[in-house]
């Protein structure tokens, strides 16, 4: 991408971007750029992807099976902008499983049931703060409070791997702080440790509010979701806000929604990806075959079907007919076969004389045209664009006329 003052291409193009395109923006009298940022390449299997080679990866069939947000996040979080980077939907899954569906998914999820089974959704007026100095308290609040400024100093290193892991140095502080408070204990005796528990509740949603800024650029629509499950209104979602700790209205709305990020079943997955890629790519060639038939036959009633070798000695067109070709095959009994078949769209009658093909031989004589045909050769049928494409089936010309076919 290009803006003016920073440009940020493939590692691979930046003399161009670094000579020729500042360049011709001289010629035009347009501002050039002050940076110019080369990105890593995305690996698979150790090797750069190539449509050539053919070992892309699709991430718009990513996208579609766990949401732009985990992707971006996972590209984010898991290679070092200017580095390569190997991809696999193995990591993709663990990272989603880890980072999003253990730790913050987690927090929010528990926090937010708590919220609702204690306290009906709501917490009380004054909870934000706590008299006395609890260490608990005081790890979570230094930490959270000073992550914009250590998340801005990565991000200005165009690190944002960096940035997302000074996140999850909080969250997974909030998950440990859950642990170390044990807010099911508190919630024994509410008319003692009431308040208590609110406040441990509070911090947990203030530290989750924090960072749910922070993630913004990285996961928007999920993020949206994250403040409205723990009643963050505007004020309480800005750059500025997350620099302070104490922005989440003590008495905000809280409800549970739906898990963030559920957990992915990797087996599963990976078979759904499999079958998303191999669906992508009959779409893209525009490929549709018959669905195979789901009723068995038995082994002697397909030994019943005579498939035999046969060699094309003649091949005319039909008369009054744009589809039917008259063959005259050898079928090794010394006796001439005619079979009709209507393939003239795909073949001209020249170009098959000699070939050696494969027909059903016992199948019984019927008229076509005013013509008796007696078998029928085999073909391979599909799809492509909507349009019926037809392969007439050509084996060894080593194979004798007559040879049996099992």
């Amino acid at each position: 991408g290009w803006w003016p003052g920073v440009n940020i291409v493939g590692k691979e193009i930046v003399r161009f971007h670094s000579i020729i395109w500042p360049a011709m923006l001289m010629s035009l009298g347009e501002p050039v750029p002050k940076k110019c940022f080369g990105h890593g390449w995305l690996l698979l299997d150790g090797g750069k992807m190539s449509k050539s080679k053919g070992n892309v990866v699709d991430p718009y069939i990513l996208a579609e099976q766990f949401g732009v947000d985990a992707l971006r996040f996972f590209l984010m979080r898991t290679f070092p902008f200017g580095s390569d980077g190997n991809f696999s939907n193995e990591l993709l899954i663990q990272t989603i499983n880890t980072d999003l569906a253990n730790d913050l998914g987690n927090l929010v999820s528990r926090t937010t049931a708590m919220v609702g089974k204690y306290f009906g959704g709501t917490l009380p007026a004054l909870c934000g703060t706590w008299a006395e100095a609890v260490s608990f308290d005081t790890e979570l609040k230094d930490l959270a409070g000073g992550l914009r400024e250590r998340y801005a100093a990565e991000m200005d290193r165009f690190a944002p791997h960096k940035a997302l892991e000074e996140i999850f140095k909080v969250i997974q502080r909030a998950n440990k702080y859950i642990d170390e408070n044990t807010p099911w204990t508190l919630a024994k005796d509410m008319e003692a440790n009431g308040p208590r528990l609110a406040h441990v509740l509070y911090n947990l949603l203030e530290a989750a509010r924090i960072c749910g800024i922070l993630l913004t650029p990285f996961m928007p629509e999920s993020m949206d979701r994250l403040f409205s499950q723990i009643g963050a209104d505007a004020s309480a979602r800005t750059w500025d806000s997350a620099a302070k700790w104490g922005g989440l209205p003590e008495t905000a709305a809280v409800s549970k929604g739906e898990n963030l990020f559920p957990r992915v079943d990797m087996d599963k997955a990976l078979q759904e990806l499999e079958a998303a890629v191999e669906a992508a790519k009959q779409a893209e060639s525009g490929v549709e075959l018959e669905p195979q038939l789901a009723e068995k036959v038995d082994f002697d009633t397909f030994c019943k079907s005579d498939f035999r070798a046969v060699k094309v000695k003649a091949c005319e067109a039909v008369k009054k007919s744009e589809k039917l070709l008259k063959f005259t095959l050898d079928d090794g009994t010394g006796v001439d076969r005619q079979i009709l078949s209507g393939i003239h769209k795909w073949y001209e009658p020249e170009e098959l004389v000699g070939k050696t093909l494969v027909a059903i031989v016992n199948l019984p004589p019927r008229k076509m045209m005013g013509h008796e045909s007696s078998g029928m050769l085999i073909s391979a049928v599909h799809k492509e664009k909507g349009e019926e494409v037809l392969h007439l089936l050509m084996v060894d010309d080593a194979i004798p006329a007559g040879a049996k076919l099992c």
